[in-house]
């Protein structure tokens, strides 16, 4: 299936300061941002649906699902809708990296926890629809793809990593170059965490999300656990065990506790009550990692989703932080 955009009129649009400048001041600007490198447009972007071809420069940027608009606005553009996020330590439905660069701008956040809100993007007159990492079906795009192009995941829905978010994010608004900088320096970033952490080379990992009433256990294709083998950390023997050929993640029930033992256990524990319950359960509380004090326990939401699904810009909100809390083991 093919859709091709047609940009009928320039919009306002946001004019932001991207890559290395400092200030976050941003200013509505009459005309149309126009940020596409010479020749970069058109682009045909081959998809899990087939493709869809992007003619001009995007302004009406709408995305879907986890944290594309990060890559959006770290090309400079801002999405005229991007997705709501709610839960501890979020009061305006914006995450804190993205909030930083909005400045005073205020999209049209969306709410997709009960499918796609498919009349709210259609009022919105947009002239894409980005939903690289998203879930997405096939009928879900044939339905936005008539209001708007639609690029969604490449093969696997919410499997999409950092760096082809933002490289097939970058073809879209004609900026493959500038795309393939911000890879290259936030990849030298980790690199220069992992330099300085020569420590955590070789150690075992397991990832975990949940509580008493279930525990999530990532696997090794996982963003989460790939980020964390950057750092020269790899996964677990009990957690890999527990995958198998599953991709993404398992549950991991309580019989199963005994293997998630490592040399550090990150969990994602976005509300706070996660691990006070688990501590109650001895059969959690008496691994040697969680004895040893060797657990870390990711607080709030925007911890959790700034490497739940990585990008250049979380990265730089969370990592370092989580990185130097397992240099103190």
């Amino acid at each position: 299936m093919k859709s091709t955009i047609r940009i009928v009129a320039a919009v306002a649009a946001i004019a932001l300061l991207a890559g290395c400048q400092s200030s976050t001041e941003s200013t509505a600007s009459e005309d149309a941002t126009q940020l596409a490198e010479a020749g970069a447009l058109p682009v045909t972007v081959d998809h899990a649906y087939g493709s869809t071809t992007i003619e001009t420069e995007p302004q009406r940027i709408v995305t879907i699902g986890w944290n594309s608009q990060d890559s959006v606005l770290a090309l400079g553009k801002t999405p005229v809708a991007m997705e709501s996020f709610s839960g501890a330590g979020l009061e305006n439905g914006i995450l804190p990296w993205d909030e930083e660069l909005l400045g005073d701008v205020e999209p049209t956040l969306l709410d997709s926890t009960s499918g796609v809100p498919f009349e709210q993007i259609l009022a919105l007159e947009p002239d894409v629809i980005i939903a690289v990492v998203s879930g997405i079906t096939e009928d879900d795009y044939a339905r936005l793809s008539q209001i708007a192009p639609t690029i969604p995941f490449k093969e696997t829905a919410w499997a999409t990593t950092w760096q082809e978010q933002l490289s097939t994010i970058g073809s879209v608004l004609g900026q493959p170059k500038r795309a393939a900088e911000l890879i290259e320096e936030t990849d030298d970033s980790i690199a220069d965490l992992a330099a300085g952490s020569p420590n955590l080379n070789g150690k075992t990992l397991t990832f975990l999300s949940g509580n008493i009433d279930g525990l999530t256990n990532y696997c090794a294709d996982d963003g989460r656990v790939i980020l964390m083998s950057q750092l020269g950390l790899k996964q677990s023997t009990g957690s890999a065990e527990l995958c198998g050929d599953t991709q993404g993640s398992v549950t991991a029930s309580r019989e199963q506790y005994n293997e998630l033992d490592a040399d550090v256990i990150v969990l994602n524990d976005a509300s706070g009550q996660g691990l006070p319950g688990l501590m109650g359960d001895k059969l959690f509380a008496d691994l040697p990692a969680v004895k040893d004090g060797r657990l870390i326990q990711q607080l709030g939401l925007a911890r959790v989703m700034a490497l739940a699904s990585p990008t250049s810009l979380s990265v730089k909100y969370a990592f370092a932080e989580l990185v130097s809390k397992m240099n103190g083991f």
